[in-house]
Formats: structure tokens, C-alpha cells, sequence
């Protein structure tokens, strides 16, 4: 199975506009609509996207034209090595021909971050600057096809501990009106007069009594 892959898109901006953007924390968050990014943008930098979920090392950065780096998500096997990611920017007619090439990937995963790459930086990146080019504040990651799983919906009101607390209050709680019927009949048995003895024990008393 290859291990590799090579895209390229035509966006409407120099080189070295569409590479700041890349190389920028904020830019690189909002054109990829990724969440948080982090990209110290020299050799030896950091490179952080997605909230976390993409992490790397940049190994080599040429001003405008290209950046070599490693890359690996938090779906990578753990003996899986580090991939390679190498984006090049070349001057074209009517803007920038941004080149990807990722190499050394688990061969499982190579269908879907192929795609992941189209549609949330390739496509991502020519939408950002057919709008402008403006940064705006990055939000959370959402679920993709680079892998991110759904946020776990809020917890209502009444499925809070504070509410599963009372809850388990009210079940203990006996209702009034039960309490109610349980004191009546309690008065009702101390107000019942005494049993009478029965003859029986009536005509045995009465011999004891003339011995």
C-alpha cells in the first residue's frame, strides 16, 4: 500500500502573502477553521493545529517558497514514525500554486488524511482568499475527517448531580398524605377499648376466686 500523496491548489495570492499566512498562529487557525494553532515559524519551531490533534517539528523554512516539517496526528500508532510534509509555494498567473507532499504515513491512514487535506487546507486556503485574507478568531474544532470526535452534548439541568441529588431526596421523602393515613390509624388502634375476657376464662377466674 503507498505510503504517500501529492495535491495542489491555485490560490489568488503571492507566494509570500499565502506563505505568512501559513506560517502565522492566528492566520493558519482561521483559514482552517481548525480551532487553535500554534506555528513558530523558523527551523527547529513548533507546529501545532486542530486544538492539538497536529503536531510537528519544522525542519527546514524558506521565506515564500517552501517548508519541510514532521507531522503525526493523535491517531497515529505509537510505533508508527513521524511523517513528512513538505509545501512549496510557486508564483503562478493569478496567484500561488501551493504544492503538498506527505510521505512516510501509516499506509492505513493515507486515504483519509489525503482528503482531510483537500477539504481543510488545499480548498480552505483558496476560500480564505477569494474572501480577503482576513484572520477572525479561531473556534473549536469541529468533527472531520481528520478524525476529531463530537463534543459530548451539556448535561440538562435535571440530569445534573445537584438534580440526581434531589431526585433521590424526593424518593426518600414520604408524601403527606401517606403520612397522614399512617397517623390516623395509629390513633385509631390506641383509642380501641380493651378486649373483654371470654367466658371461658370468665368461669375459670370465677372457681379460683371460691377456693
Amino acid at each position: 500500500m503507498p505510503d504517500s500523496f501529492q495535491l495542489e491548489m491555485i490560490v489568488a495570492a503571492e507566494p509570500l502573502r499565502v506563505f505568512s499566512a501559513w506560517m502565522d498562529s492566528r492566520e493558519h487557525a482561521a483559514f482552517t477553521g481548525g480551532g487553535e494553532a500554534v506555528v513558530e515559524p523558523w527551523a527547529g519551531g513548533r507546529f501545532i493545529a486542530w486544538d492539538g490533534y497536529i503536531h510537528g517539528i519544522l525542519l527546514g523554512v524558506d521565506e515564500g517558497r517552501r517548508i519541510v516539517q514532521t507531522w503525526r496526528t493523535s491517531e497515529f500508532p505509537p510505533e508508527s514514525r513521524d511523517s513528512r510534509v513538505v509545501v512549496e509555494f510557486e508564483p503562478v498567473r493569478g496567484g500561488t500554486r501551493v504544492v503538498v507532499r506527505h510521505s512516510d504515513l501509516p499506509p492505513s491512514h493515507v486515504k483519509k488524511y489525503e482528503k482531510g487535506w483537500t477539504e481543510h487546507y488545499l480548498k480552505a486556503l483558496a476560500r480564505y482568499f477569494a474572501k480577503g485574507g482576513k484572520p477572525t478568531p479561531a473556534s473549536r474544532a469541529p468533527e472531520t475527517t481528520w478524525g476529531r470526535q463530537p463534543e459530548k452534548p451539556a448535561r440538562r439541568p435535571h440530569e445534573t448531580s445537584a438534580g440526581k441529588g434531589r431526585k433521590a431526596a424526593a424518593r426518600k421523602t414520604v408524601p403527606r398524605k401517606s403520612a397522614a393515613k399512617s397517623a390516623a390509624r395509629k390513633e385509631r388502634k390506641q383509642r380501641k377499648p380493651a378486649r373483654r375476657p371470654s367466658a371461658a376464662r370468665r368461669k375459670a377466674g370465677s372457681r379460683r376466686s371460691r377456693r
